[in-house]
């Protein structure tokens, strides 16, 4: 044998165990086809080059065709969205109107003054800091419309607000509160913009007999809301839902804090009959008076010294 021969064949024994499992030992003298070629290491047919080739420009394709389809789709996607934003945007104007009718029937019109959404004029901080005062921050005022008469005649305020803390999720609902001279104010009624409470329990809230407690319901300057689970007692509380108290407190909590924003602008508008009226600033008590006099007799008698 050769010594070109002898390098490029192996002996059985140098072949591992592949005898064992019944394969065919490559041996240099076995006839070979007439595309085999040897690349040093082993024998391989001429047109696996081509074949891997063939392998790698089907992936390709297979990756090309896969873009294709998800930019195809992303495009539909986008156009069908394009389609329906202006009737889905239009469907929800249209429910909000009919919200605040619901909630504020003596208006003839209505204007926006505060939006958290739609890029409109943030709701002020004197808003969030009085339901903070009341801890019930998590509670979100996200728009406040200002309701007229057909004079253009401030009526009173349609607040609308959010609860995180429904049973089932958001709690989100309009609340129309009126005002009078006297300083009291009333809650015109509530609507409902979003509930996915528990069907048969919290979605009772939407039920009238849940709603018109609050309809009509007159509290003086600084009242809020509470509930009873064992029957409404005092003029500003309301009876909760049986076996729902934290749907009942979710509402309660969004109609507080309707309340405590219309107050904040009626204090801040002119035009509000219970402008100025802020209990908080009463004149001093007879006994800061009297330590303002004493203070004042003791500055005189050191002058006169």
């Amino acid at each position: 044998m050769s010594e070109k021969e002898n390098r490029e064949w192996k002996k059985p024994e140098d072949q591992g165990n592949s005898s064992s499992f019944g394969e065919e030992l490559d041996s240099p003298n076995r006839p070979r086809p007439a595309d085999e070629i040897y690349t040093g290491q082993e024998y391989r047919g001429a047109g696996t080059e081509e074949k891997e080739k063939k392998k790698k420009d089907s992936i390709g394709r297979d990756i090309s065709i896969l873009v294709m389809i998800t930019l195809v789709a992303g495009a539909l996607l986008g156009v069908a969205y394009g389609v329906t934003k202006g009737p889905i945007a239009s469907a929800k104007e249209q429910a909000r109107k009919k919200a605040q009718k619901t909630v504020m029937s003596v208006a003839d019109s209505f204007e926006t003054l505060y939006a958290e959404q739609d890029s409109g004029t943030p709701v002020p901080d004197t808003v969030h800091e009085a339901l903070e005062k009341e801890e019930i921050a998590s509670t979100r005022v996200t728009q406040i419309d200002k309701a007229q008469d057909k004079s253009g005649n401030l009526l009173g305020y349609v607040v609308t607000v959010t609860d995180p803390d429904g049973y089932g999720g958001d709690v989100e609902l309009m609340c129309g509160v009126t005002h009078a001279e006297d300083g009291t104010i009333t809650i015109e009624g509530i609507s409902f913009l979003s509930l996915t409470e528990t069907a048969g329990m919290g979605m009772r809230a939407k039920e009238e007999e849940f709603q018109d407690q609050f309809s009509g319901k007159k509290l003086d300057r600084g009242q809020l809301v509470a509930y009873s689970k064992s029957g409404a007692a005092g003029n500003n509380e309301i009876d909760a839902i049986s076996g729902c108290t934290i749907t009942t407190s979710a509402v309660t909590d969004d109609v507080n804090a309707a309340l405590l924003a219309a107050q904040v602008l009626m204090d801040a508008d002119p035009a509000s009959p219970s402008a100025g009226e802020d209990t908080s600033k009463e004149d001093a008590s007879p006994k800061d008076a009297s330590e303002t006099e004493s203070t004042v007799s003791e500055k005189e008698q050191e002058a006169s010294k």
